[in-house]
């Protein structure tokens, strides 16, 4: 007996003793993010002069989500405050997600960057218009579309802003029909919404599924996005984390009457700044964070045309490329939203719930001082944490 007694006691010696080790090497808890005063103050800054309700931030660096915050106000009548969850419209930053499906798709082989959009030898084929089409129609091409060099159909006379009555395929109907082309294709810029909503719609030919699946399948569940959807055009459409829109001056009766269903793939999607970043960390072409495209795909995406300028600026497919700056903006009647990456490592992404009129271009340009300082002044004390975990 007294044997088994001092067996017992030494198994319960053992028995604690391995307890308190592994209580010693438990793993510490992960960080929390700590405000940083000086990234904080040029936000509350530009809202304050440029009268924004509400806005989003967040901050990648090395693939790693290392800031993310919310400013101001979702809703002024109820006060509630935006989060790093609550949802924006992010208007032409839609482009981009269009533009990567696209590309997913010719990586795939279903489609090429030359091949004709209309006619018999065509992705949509005959399906829209009439035969024969009119000058430059059979000529336009998937990479032209993705370019803003398609002829025509853009900036001031985009029917993507035509007559919001008719839906996608009323509105491709009538443009083919009704609307010439300028030039032809490939001999100029013309920034075009109504480009990418034909991309949406190749999209979904191709694929066999509507275009928000297609993007949830390929885009948004694997790159981790999980508040990311079509929005609606209606106050009634308001989803549970969306903010409420303001417009500016003329902005104001134009918030609530557009048909953002029907230019899905130009300017349609919600989303926050973190899911924004989960996706563009995954088209970097570093290797921080997997990528869901090949480098010889990003390459492509990423490359100019020698006519694919405009605003002062050199596209690639959708995203404006600047040397080792990538990045597009989207602006809307209460919306403003910008995507930017730095071959540095930094990514930014912003939603706002105004813009700043007369010109919806002056958002982007007041903002280039936020997105410089992120990117570009180094004693920013960026925590050694990553919030997309």
């Amino acid at each position: 007996m007294k044997k088994l007694n001092k067996i017992l006691l030494a198994t319960a010696i053992i028995v604690t003793f391995a307890a308190c080790k592994k209580a010693d090497v438990a793993t510490p808890p992960t960080p929390k993010q700590e405000d940083i005063a000086t990234v904080d103050l040029k936000i509350s800054d530009w809202m304050t002069k440029y009268k924004m309700p509400g806005m989003s931030l967040a901050v990648s660096k090395d693939g790693k989500l290392v800031y993310a915050k919310g400013y101001g106000e979702a809703n002024t009548e109820t006060h509630e405050k935006v989060t790093t969850e609550s949802q924006f419209r992010i208007a032409s930053v839609s482009k981009l997600i269009t533009s990567v499906g696209i590309m997913k798709l010719i990586e795939d082989g279903k489609i090429a960057m030359d091949q004709k959009i209309f006619g018999a030898n065509g992705v949509l084929g005959t399906t829209f218009g009439k035969e024969p089409y009119q000058q430059y129609i059979t000529d336009i091409t998937i990479g032209e579309l993705l370019h803003h060099t398609g002829g025509g159909w853009g900036q001031d006379n985009d029917p993507a802003f035509f007559d919001v009555t008719l839906d996608k395929a009323g509105i491709i109907n009538w443009t083919v029909n009704n609307l010439p082309l300028k030039r032809a294709p490939g001999s100029g810029f013309d920034y075009s919404n109504f480009g990418y909503m034909l991309l949406s719609q190749i999209i979904e030919k191709v694929s066999g599924k509507s275009y928000s699946q297609f993007v949830d399948d390929e885009i948004w569940s694997k790159t981790g996005a999980k508040n990311s959807f079509l929005a609606g055009s209606k106050l009634s459409d308001k989803l549970g984390k969306e903010v409420v829109y303001y417009g500016q001056g003329a902005d104001a009766p134009a918030v609530y009457t557009m048909n953002l269903s029907r230019g899905d793939g130009a300017m349609g999607w919600l989303s926050t700044p973190t899911d924004l970043l989960r996706f563009a960390t995954a088209v970097d072409s570093s290797n921080t964070r997997p990528d869901i495209l090949s480098l010889s795909t990003i390459k492509t995406m990423t490359t100019t045309t020698a006519v694919s300028t405009g605003f002062g600026f050199h596209f690639g497919c959708g995203w404006v490329i600047e040397g080792n700056e990538w990045f597009w903006w989207g602006s809307l009647p209460g919306t403003f939203a910008v995507l930017y990456r730095n071959g540095n490592g930094i990514c930014v992404a912003a939603t706002a719930n105004s813009r700043l009129q007369p010109n919806p271009e002056n958002s982007l340009y007041s903002f280039f001082g936020v997105t410089n300082y992120i990117a570009f002044q180094n004693d920013i004390p960026w925590q050694d944490i990553d919030q997309f975990e």
